[in-house]
């Protein structure tokens, strides 16, 4: 029973999944001011829908890079397909329904989702997925939260920013480069897989030391995004406090890269952001229970 739970969670990728709902509650309270725990649903729905269509279209990459549940996928291609569609549909018409704004977006996301992993994308080489397509591979994933974690809150709650455009604009300028660094991680952790696979990602194409300076640069431009934005004005001491993240992210990642990353890092890594997420929740609460200020700006 618990193996086959294990499985289950590790073909659902929930890690990444649970990182998704909490980074959209977390943004949602930012932008709105107000958490919208049934958004976050439907975009935990959208990432499930996008992880385990990967899952059914990687299993040979998977198997070879020993990514566990890739054995029970095999076995249940058919059946987890025809469940992905049905929760596709099934979402699809009630969050219509409840929103019909967000409909776009939805079909957006997916769309990019599907391209990830069909052959559907034209270039003059042929059709190709996004994930075989240098830099997009990762650049559309950072986008895909961006729409699930920016612009979900927003098209369902018109009206109801609490920001200014600025600020919205330093906290993605903010979140791109340092989701990338995730992006590259789980790369490392898959580069055998995806150099037999032809997979152009930054390791297979430029080596794992140039792959390491890119993930430090961009955790550097991340933090560097807020500390500008701060002392512009544009956010105040509770978006500047995202600044943490890249540092435990830096801190984190140079001894298991040495000793050789495993899906359990990586998995550690996205539980590490889900808490930290977790933790700007609960501290944001109960900073304002005490009736302290919401927010506090240089100027």
């Amino acid at each position: 029973m618990n193996a086959a739970f294990s499985s289950a969670l590790a073909i659902a990728r929930y890690h990444i999944v649970l990182i998704a709902i909490t980074a959209q509650l977390a943004f949602s309270k930012i932008l709105v001011g107000r958490a919208q725990p049934w958004v976050a649903l439907v975009c935990a729905v959208d990432w499930f829908l996008i992880n385990l269509m990967n899952r059914i279209t990687d299993i040979d990459e998977d198997l070879r890079n020993g990514i566990p549940g890739t054995e029970l996928v095999a076995r249940r291609k058919k059946l987890l397909t025809a469940l992905a569609v049905f929760l596709l549909v099934g979402s699809f018409v009630t969050t219509h329904y409840l929103w019909p704004r967000l409909t776009p977006w939805r079909v957006a996301v997916q769309v990019v989702g599907l391209g990830y992993n069909y052959r559907i994308v034209p270039t003059p080489g042929g059709l190709r997925r996004f994930k075989e397509i240098y830099f997009l591979k990762n650049f559309l994933s950072a986008m895909l939260f961006v729409a699930t974690c920016f612009a979900y809150p927003l098209v369902t709650a018109p009206g109801a920013l609490v920001m200014g455009r600025g600020a919205v604009l330093t906290l993605i300028l903010f979140f791109v480069p340092f989701e990338i660094t995730y992006e590259i991680l789980y790369d490392l952790r898959d580069l055998e897989g995806d150099r037999v696979e032809g997979i152009p990602t930054y390791p297979v194409m430029h080596g794992v030391p140039a792959s390491l300076r890119v993930i430090d640069v961009l955790l550097l431009v991340s933090s560097g995004v807020l500390v500008v934005g701060f002392f512009a004005g544009a956010i105040g001491v509770r978006e500047a406090m995202m600044v943490f993240a890249p540092v435990v992210q830096r801190v984190f990642y140079p001894g298991r890269v040495a000793r050789g990353l495993t899906s359990r890092d990586c998995v550690l890594l996205t539980h590490l952001g889900s808490a930290q997420l977790g933790l700007f929740l609960i501290g944001t609460r109960v900073w304002t229970s005490l009736g302290l200020p919401w927010n506090v700006f240089i100027r």
